[in-house]
Protein backbone atom coordinates (compact mmCIF):
# COMPACT_ATOMS: atom_id res chain seq x y z
CA UNK A 1 0.00 0.00 0.00
CA UNK A 2 1.02 3.63 -1.25
CA UNK A 3 2.20 5.69 2.12
CA UNK A 4 0.26 9.66 1.96
CA UNK A 5 3.27 10.53 3.81
CA UNK A 6 4.30 14.04 2.80
CA UNK A 7 8.05 14.16 3.01
CA UNK A 8 9.85 15.59 0.06
CA UNK A 9 13.31 14.67 -0.68
CA UNK A 10 15.69 17.81 -0.67
CA UNK A 11 18.64 17.45 -2.78
CA UNK A 12 21.72 16.87 -0.79
CA UNK A 13 23.59 19.79 1.28
CA UNK A 14 26.46 21.17 0.25
CA UNK A 15 29.15 20.39 -2.38
CA UNK A 16 27.17 17.50 -4.62
CA UNK A 17 29.24 14.43 -4.87
CA UNK A 18 26.26 12.23 -4.90
CA UNK A 19 25.15 11.40 -7.96
CA UNK A 20 22.13 12.49 -9.40
CA UNK A 21 18.27 11.93 -8.64
CA UNK A 22 16.00 11.63 -11.62
CA UNK A 23 13.88 14.89 -13.27
CA UNK A 24 10.71 12.90 -15.22
CA UNK A 25 8.44 14.73 -17.70
CA UNK A 26 5.51 13.71 -17.41
CA UNK A 27 4.08 14.78 -20.39
CA UNK A 28 0.94 12.85 -21.08
CA UNK A 29 -1.57 12.46 -18.52
CA UNK A 30 -2.56 10.35 -15.09
CA UNK A 31 -2.08 6.60 -15.96
CA UNK A 32 -0.13 3.22 -15.07
CA UNK A 33 2.62 4.77 -15.61
CA UNK A 34 2.28 7.74 -12.78
CA UNK A 35 1.55 4.75 -10.45
CA UNK A 36 4.38 3.09 -11.72
CA UNK A 37 6.80 6.02 -10.33
CA UNK A 38 5.11 6.42 -7.47
CA UNK A 39 5.84 2.78 -6.66
CA UNK A 40 9.74 3.29 -8.33
CA UNK A 41 10.14 6.17 -5.51
CA UNK A 42 7.97 4.21 -2.36
CA UNK A 43 10.74 1.68 -3.26
CA UNK A 44 13.77 3.61 -3.19
CA UNK A 45 12.99 6.51 -1.27
CA UNK A 46 16.95 7.44 -1.19
CA UNK A 47 16.47 9.09 -4.66
CA UNK A 48 15.40 12.72 -5.32
CA UNK A 49 12.69 12.36 -8.11
CA UNK A 50 10.88 15.71 -9.57
CA UNK A 51 8.07 15.07 -11.91
CA UNK A 52 7.06 17.55 -14.61
CA UNK A 53 3.38 17.57 -15.39
CA UNK A 54 2.11 19.33 -18.55
CA UNK A 55 -1.78 19.01 -18.47
CA UNK A 56 -2.03 21.16 -22.14
CA UNK A 57 1.02 23.15 -23.01
CA UNK A 58 0.51 24.74 -19.56
CA UNK A 59 -2.24 24.62 -17.05
CA UNK A 60 -4.68 25.11 -19.58
CA UNK A 61 -7.96 26.31 -19.17
CA UNK A 62 -10.01 24.93 -16.44
CA UNK A 63 -8.67 22.52 -13.55
CA UNK A 64 -8.49 18.61 -14.94
CA UNK A 65 -9.48 16.52 -11.60
CA UNK A 66 -7.77 13.62 -12.77
CA UNK A 67 -4.18 15.64 -12.78
CA UNK A 68 -4.83 17.41 -9.53
CA UNK A 69 -5.43 13.54 -7.96
CA UNK A 70 -2.26 12.67 -10.09
CA UNK A 71 -0.34 15.45 -8.58
CA UNK A 72 -1.47 14.30 -4.52
CA UNK A 73 -0.34 10.72 -5.48
CA UNK A 74 2.95 11.49 -6.67
CA UNK A 75 3.32 14.14 -4.02
CA UNK A 76 2.32 11.44 -1.51
CA UNK A 77 5.13 9.74 -2.43
CA UNK A 78 8.00 12.72 -1.63
CA UNK A 79 8.31 13.28 -5.29
CA UNK A 80 8.58 17.09 -5.95
CA UNK A 81 6.27 18.02 -8.71
CA UNK A 82 6.51 21.25 -10.98
CA UNK A 83 4.10 22.53 -13.75
CA UNK A 84 5.39 23.05 -17.48
CA UNK A 85 4.99 27.15 -18.21
CA UNK A 86 6.54 27.96 -21.52
CA UNK A 87 8.73 31.39 -22.11
CA UNK A 88 9.23 32.17 -25.53
CA UNK A 89 12.87 32.27 -25.05
CA UNK A 90 12.01 35.32 -22.58
CA UNK A 91 9.58 36.99 -25.33
CA UNK A 92 6.81 36.40 -23.46
CA UNK A 93 4.60 38.73 -21.32
CA UNK A 94 5.48 37.93 -18.28
CA UNK A 95 2.53 38.65 -16.62
CA UNK A 96 0.80 35.82 -18.53
CA UNK A 97 3.37 33.63 -17.58
CA UNK A 98 2.64 34.32 -13.74
CA UNK A 99 -1.16 33.86 -14.99
CA UNK A 100 0.23 30.32 -15.88
CA UNK A 101 2.05 29.89 -12.44
CA UNK A 102 -1.41 31.33 -10.89
CA UNK A 103 -3.05 28.51 -12.10
CA UNK A 104 -0.79 25.96 -11.40
CA UNK A 105 -0.57 26.94 -7.82
CA UNK A 106 -4.06 26.97 -7.42
CA UNK A 107 -5.59 24.03 -8.69
CA UNK A 108 -3.06 21.36 -8.80
CA UNK A 109 -0.76 22.89 -5.72
CA UNK A 110 2.24 22.21 -7.46
CA UNK A 111 6.18 22.36 -5.22
CA UNK A 112 7.49 24.48 -8.50
CA UNK A 113 7.43 25.56 -12.02
CA UNK A 114 9.82 24.65 -15.07
CA UNK A 115 10.51 27.53 -17.33
CA UNK A 116 10.64 25.75 -20.85
CA UNK A 117 12.20 27.62 -23.42
CA UNK A 118 14.31 29.18 -21.44
CA UNK A 119 16.72 31.37 -22.86
CA UNK A 120 20.25 31.67 -23.12
CA UNK A 121 21.35 35.39 -24.51
CA UNK A 122 22.54 38.06 -23.15
CA UNK A 123 19.61 40.19 -21.59
CA UNK A 124 16.40 38.01 -20.13
CA UNK A 125 18.55 37.18 -16.97
CA UNK A 126 15.94 40.18 -14.82
CA UNK A 127 12.84 38.29 -16.43
CA UNK A 128 13.46 35.08 -15.02
CA UNK A 129 15.01 36.19 -11.94
CA UNK A 130 11.68 37.79 -11.59
CA UNK A 131 9.68 34.98 -12.58
CA UNK A 132 11.60 32.86 -9.64
CA UNK A 133 10.92 35.62 -7.00
CA UNK A 134 6.76 35.40 -7.59
CA UNK A 135 7.07 31.85 -7.78
CA UNK A 136 9.01 31.73 -4.21
CA UNK A 137 6.62 34.12 -3.01
CA UNK A 138 4.16 31.98 -4.06
CA UNK A 139 5.57 29.67 -1.33
CA UNK A 140 6.65 26.72 -3.99
CA UNK A 141 9.85 25.71 -3.25
CA UNK A 142 11.70 25.15 -7.10
CA UNK A 143 11.90 26.48 -10.10
CA UNK A 144 14.00 24.94 -13.21
CA UNK A 145 14.97 26.74 -16.35
CA UNK A 146 15.71 24.65 -19.54
CA UNK A 147 17.29 26.81 -22.21
CA UNK A 148 18.40 23.03 -23.12
CA UNK A 149 21.45 23.86 -24.12
CA UNK A 150 24.61 25.62 -22.69
CA UNK A 151 23.79 29.18 -21.01
CA UNK A 152 25.60 31.76 -20.04
CA UNK A 153 26.86 31.98 -15.97
CA UNK A 154 24.90 35.13 -15.69
CA UNK A 155 21.83 33.11 -15.89
CA UNK A 156 22.74 30.28 -13.25
CA UNK A 157 21.06 32.19 -10.45
CA UNK A 158 17.93 33.24 -12.04
CA UNK A 159 16.57 29.86 -11.63
CA UNK A 160 17.40 27.22 -8.96
CA UNK A 161 18.20 24.69 -11.97
CA UNK A 162 19.27 24.40 -15.23
CA UNK A 163 18.53 21.58 -17.66
CA UNK A 164 21.72 22.17 -20.31
CA UNK A 165 20.70 19.55 -22.45
CA UNK A 166 17.25 18.86 -24.31
CA UNK A 167 18.50 16.70 -27.19
CA UNK A 168 19.09 13.00 -28.33
CA UNK A 169 21.54 10.85 -26.94
CA UNK A 170 23.77 11.74 -24.12
CA UNK A 171 25.57 15.21 -23.41
CA UNK A 172 29.05 15.20 -23.53
CA UNK A 173 31.06 15.45 -20.39
CA UNK A 174 32.76 19.06 -21.16
CA UNK A 175 29.05 19.90 -21.51
CA UNK A 176 29.41 20.47 -17.56
CA UNK A 177 33.34 21.66 -17.48
CA UNK A 178 34.12 25.53 -17.72
CA UNK A 179 32.73 27.82 -15.14
CA UNK A 180 29.86 25.30 -14.43
CA UNK A 181 32.49 24.15 -11.98
CA UNK A 182 31.97 27.23 -9.86
CA UNK A 183 28.62 25.79 -8.98
CA UNK A 184 27.17 22.92 -7.16
CA UNK A 185 26.12 20.14 -9.39
CA UNK A 186 22.90 20.32 -8.03
CA UNK A 187 22.53 23.45 -10.14
CA UNK A 188 22.39 21.37 -13.49
CA UNK A 189 19.85 18.84 -15.15
CA UNK A 190 20.16 17.50 -18.91
CA UNK A 191 17.35 14.97 -19.97
CA UNK A 192 18.22 12.49 -23.54
CA UNK A 193 15.96 11.10 -25.83
CA UNK A 194 16.26 8.20 -28.48
CA UNK A 195 18.72 6.81 -26.37
CA UNK A 196 18.37 3.09 -27.02
CA UNK A 197 19.26 1.49 -23.34
CA UNK A 198 21.42 2.43 -20.17
CA UNK A 199 24.72 2.95 -21.05
CA UNK A 200 25.70 2.37 -17.43
CA UNK A 201 29.48 3.62 -17.74
CA UNK A 202 28.15 6.67 -19.87
CA UNK A 203 25.52 7.61 -17.60
CA UNK A 204 27.47 6.91 -14.10
CA UNK A 205 30.11 9.53 -14.90
CA UNK A 206 27.76 12.10 -16.11
CA UNK A 207 24.97 11.63 -13.27
CA UNK A 208 28.23 12.72 -10.82
CA UNK A 209 28.07 16.14 -12.55
CA UNK A 210 24.82 17.10 -12.33
CA UNK A 211 21.63 17.16 -9.82
CA UNK A 212 19.23 15.37 -11.80
CA UNK A 213 18.56 13.65 -15.19
CA UNK A 214 16.34 11.58 -17.40
CA UNK A 215 17.05 9.10 -20.59
CA UNK A 216 14.31 7.70 -22.36
CA UNK A 217 14.20 5.37 -25.63
CA UNK A 218 11.24 7.83 -26.63
CA UNK A 219 11.77 9.95 -29.69
CA UNK A 220 10.05 13.04 -31.48
CA UNK A 221 7.17 14.24 -31.83
CA UNK A 222 7.46 13.78 -28.23
CA UNK A 223 9.78 11.70 -26.56
CA UNK A 224 8.14 12.51 -23.02
CA UNK A 225 5.15 11.04 -23.91
CA UNK A 226 5.87 7.62 -21.81
CA UNK A 227 7.98 6.32 -19.45
CA UNK A 228 11.34 4.28 -21.14
CA UNK A 229 10.96 1.00 -21.72
CA UNK A 230 13.92 0.56 -19.28
CA UNK A 231 12.68 2.49 -16.69
CA UNK A 232 12.91 -0.31 -13.81
CA UNK A 233 16.93 -0.93 -15.05
CA UNK A 234 17.23 2.66 -15.41
CA UNK A 235 16.10 3.35 -11.58
CA UNK A 236 18.55 0.48 -10.18
CA UNK A 237 21.58 1.89 -11.66
CA UNK A 238 20.71 5.35 -9.99
CA UNK A 239 19.81 3.86 -6.50
CA UNK A 240 23.32 1.53 -6.95
CA UNK A 241 25.25 4.66 -7.71
CA UNK A 242 24.16 6.97 -5.00
CA UNK A 243 24.62 4.29 -2.57
CA UNK A 244 28.36 3.40 -3.72
CA UNK A 245 29.01 7.37 -3.92
CA UNK A 246 27.52 8.00 -0.26
CA UNK A 247 29.53 4.82 1.34
CA UNK A 248 32.84 6.97 -0.12
CA UNK A 249 31.87 10.40 1.23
Amino acid sequence: MISMTMEFRKPDEGKTHVPAGLIVPLYFGPNGAWTKLVEESCKHPEIPIVAVINPANGPGMDIDLGYAMGVRLLQSSGIVVLGYVHTKYGARNATVVKNEVDLYADWYDVDGILFDEMANARGQESYYSGLTMYVKARGMSMTVGNPGTDTLVSYADTVDNLILYDNPDLPPESLFGGWHLKFDTKKFSFVSYDVNAVHHRSLKTLMAKVGYFFVTDGSLDNPWGKLPSYFDELVILVNSARAVAKQKI
